[in-house]
């Protein structure tokens, strides 16, 4: 299977970002394609017509002809209305045509609980704003979007499109975007299904030219009065006379209404083709995307890669989606009909069909997929198994939000006869700051144990208990987060198991936050009994929860091997992005901030706190806030210090009662004496040139250092606009500088 991978471990389909190449059977269109090069003096184009009316194949000769443009296509599907999937597409195509667009959008996506107008959309803007000749976006089918959330995210990206890019939306009904201010401004053009028409003179040429019809001038006008110029309705015309033995018979029942459609063209075209090939296409009508292998294990077969050639040759409405001719779709009108026949036809059916996808993509290690058609034969337990199998590789592939999803879609009665699936749905939903949905999965998972029987009955009250304490300690309670964790570790766990090492580093975890050294048995005793694999995504939180104590300690040398072993995993697994990273960088800080180093340890902690943010920890985020206020103490900041112990106070009021509280001390200590190194920018100031300059910059992964490089500014006057503007804006972190900054518009 041709694929390629996103960094997160997730498979992006090579054929949704493939551009479509022009087919042989189609009929140039240059002067639609010669308007549609005049319009990247806007930002969007909006190509709307139902289904059948040459859209893509439009846009695909565009971008075959064109001399300037680089173009980058995403064919959506119902799966990409999901915001995190959808800008993975996004990002992932513009990558592929504009190799010098930063990485920083691309990573940031991989990390669960990101936010996509603060942490994405700024950075995207800013690299687009760099690229080298225009550059067009094309989505394909965006009528399959239906979040709103999507939507507003591209209305924000419109409102800021630099010159160079331009949005082409196609799709067969009219799109929720707000574009009334980007109309008035000269910024949308529309193409329409009346543009799109056939002329009489394309009419001729598709008709007598491309299938070889040879048909009379009155017997053109007769088809073109009846299709008003519809290419899906000449199409199918043409596939009727051609084998017809009377033409007069399908002239004069060609259908004046295209409501009667369905009917004619299943009976004109599907029941017209032998029934093996009948078959073939009817089972192969519940896939999205056809190659041979896939077809061969659907409709048992063993020559599907050779039919799927041979429909493409004949023009059967199979669309090629690479030039080696591998991996092709069904024209969308064309797959409806398929499927509707199928349901009506042999309803008992489709769920072996399904079934049979579910084992090929199993088989090819696509959990992803194999769960889809599982959930789509019925298997519901089965999907419901493998999920609850599966959950931790798909969380670390940064897909969190599948695993809710597909809870919502699987029947209420077999979710909650799996405890082990809601209890660690519900550690999954903390750990992306999805903190409200923990308590009902907990009561689902707590209801469903009283049906089980001992010791399994305890071992899953074992596991709701540390999900209940891995939420407290999110939301800021150690102290509560250990009075019910700790027991958890007197419990008789199977071993090896889950609940065993999750009680470890659960446990172990909150013990850190009260007392470092006392948690570190604990965690030690966790790497012990845990292998490399599935559990990377928390084996890599302990390796820098210990690498932090070492810090603590002024024992450098093991801090770094630790820190070492931690960014090897990291690396390896795609995980830079993800909340846990911020342990890491913490403890990397830590080490700086010893050697004296206060400005390389002020980003380390800048960036841990954006990243634990995401997570929704409060209890991580204000611990490493807490370390950046005292980085810039050391950088004779102490406003900027006082406003991040401040920003740590909120999220956790009782900081005495925590590891924090000496470092709290210390900090409160220092600032008590220190004067500050420059007069204070006041909250409300606007930000001069220069620091908007900065602004724009803070929105990526530079750090001040190589900000100045791109500059040509000195590392001192960076930091020195940066505190600036965090006084400004009334931010304690870059992150939250950025969302301010968007927030008064200046992003």
């Amino acid at each position: 299977m041709r694929s390629e991978k996103d960094g997160s471990g997730s498979v992006l389909m090579r054929t949704k970002l493939l551009v479509p190449a022009p087919r042989a059977q189609s009929v140039p269109r240059p002067m639609l394609v010669e308007e549609l090069a005049e319009v990247l003096r806007a930002r969007m184009t909006l190509v709307c017509a139902p289904t059948g009316w040459g859209k893509t194949s439009l846009l695909a000769e565009w971008a075959s002809v064109s001399a300037d443009a680089h173009f980058a296509w995403v064919s959506l599907d119902p799966r990409d209305d999901e915001p995190l999937r959808f800008w993975r597409y996004v990002t992932a195509a513009l990558a592929c045509v504009e190799l010098s667009l930063g990485d920083t959008a691309p990573r940031r996506l991989q990390s669960p609980g990101v936010s996509i107008v603060d942490e994405i959309l700024p950075v995207l803007i800013n690299d687009l704003a760099d690229v080298s000749g225009p550059l067009v976006l094309v989505l394909d089918d965006f009528h399959v979007i239906t979040n709103r959330e999507i939507v507003e995210q591209l209305e924000y990206l419109l409102d800021r499109l630099p010159g160079e890019v331009h949005i082409v939306v196609a799709t067969q009904i009219e799109p929720e975007l707000r574009l009334g201010r980007l109309r008035a401004m000269g910024h949308v053009i529309e193409l329409r299904g009346e543009r799109l028409r056939f002329s009489d003179v394309e009419t001729a040429e598709l008709l007598n030219h491309v299938h070889a019809l040879e048909l009379s001038p009155a017997q053109l006008a007769v088809l073109y009065d009846q299709t008003e110029g519809w290419v899906a309705g000449l199409n199918l015309a043409a596939l009727s006379l051609q084998r017809a033995g009377d033409r007069g018979r399908v002239l004069a029942g060609l259908p004046a209404d295209d409501r009667f459609l369905i009917e004619y063209l299943w009976n004109e075209v599907v029941l017209g083709q032998p029934p093996d090939v009948q078959r073939f296409l009817m089972r192969t009508s519940i896939l999205e995307r056809l190659t041979g292998s896939l077809c061969d294990a659907v409709a048992e077969r063993s020559d599907s890669a050779e039919m799927l050639r041979e429909l493409e040759r004949a023009n059967l409405f199979v669309v090629p989606l690479d030039a080696n001719q591998s991996w092709f779709r069904y024209h969308h009108l064309f797959r409806d009909l398929l499927r509707s026949q199928l349901e009506r036809a042999a309803p008992g059916a489709i769920g072996d069909l399904h079934r049979r996808a579910s084992t090929w993509y199993a088989a090819n290690g696509l959990m992803i997929e194999a769960i889809d058609h599982a959930i789509a034969a019925g298997d519901v337990s089965y999907a419901a198994d493998e999920l609850e199998r599966h959950w931790l590789e798909i969380y670390a592939s940064g897909q969190p939000a599948l695993m809710f999803e597909w809870i919502d879609r699987l029947p209420t009665d077999v979710v909650d006869a799996q405890p082990v699936l809601l209890i660690t749905a519900a550690g999954v939903a903390r750990t992306t700051g999805r903190l409200d949905l923990v308590e009902p999965l907990l009561a689902r998972a707590e209801s469903a144990v009283r049906a089980e029987s001992e010791p399994r009955a305890s071992w899953l009250a074992g596991g709701a208990t540390l999900a209940r304490s891995y939420l407290l300690l999110g939301l800021g309670d150690v102290p509560g987060a250990l009075a019910l964790g700790r027991p958890m570790l007197e419990m008789d766990w199977p071993r090896p198991s889950l609940g065993y090492t999750t009680a470890r580093v659960l446990v172990g975890l909150a013990e850190f936050f009260e007392e470092p050294d006392q948690a570190e048995p604990l965690l030690r005793e966790y790497l012990a009994i845990v292998d490399p694999g599935p559990e990377d995504v928390r084996r890599y939180l302990v390796f820098g929860l210990l690498a932090e104590t070492h810090a603590l300690r002024g024992e450098t040398d093991a801090c770094e091997q630790l820190l070492a072993e931690a960014e090897a995993v990291m690396r390896s697994r795609g995980f830079e992005e993800f909340p846990y990273t911020g342990q890491l960088h913490v403890a990397r800080g830590a080490v700086l901030l010893a050697r004296g180093e206060f400005d390389a340890a002020e980003e380390q902690f800048d960036r841990a706190a954006t990243l634990t943010q995401r997570g929704g920890g409060r209890t991580e985020t204000a611990h490493a806030v807490v370390w950046l206020a005292r980085a810039r103490a050391g950088q004779r900041d102490p406003a900027g210090a006082r406003a991040a112990l401040d920003a740590a106070r909120t999220l956790v009021p009782d900081l005495g009662r925590t590891s924090m509280s000496r470092l709290v001390s210390e900090l409160e200590r220092d600032l008590g004496a220190a004067q500050p190194r420059q007069s204070p920018a006041q909250p409300g100031e606007p930000l001069s040139d220069a620091e908007l300059r900065v602004l724009r910059l803070m929105t990526g992964d530079l750090t001040y250092r190589e900000m100045g490089r791109h500059l040509y500014l000195s590392v001192n006057t960076v930091r020195t606009h940066a505190q600036r503007i965090r006084r400004k804006l009334g931010a304690s972190t870059r992150t939250g500088v950025v969302m301010r900054a968007r927030e008064l518009g200046l992003l």
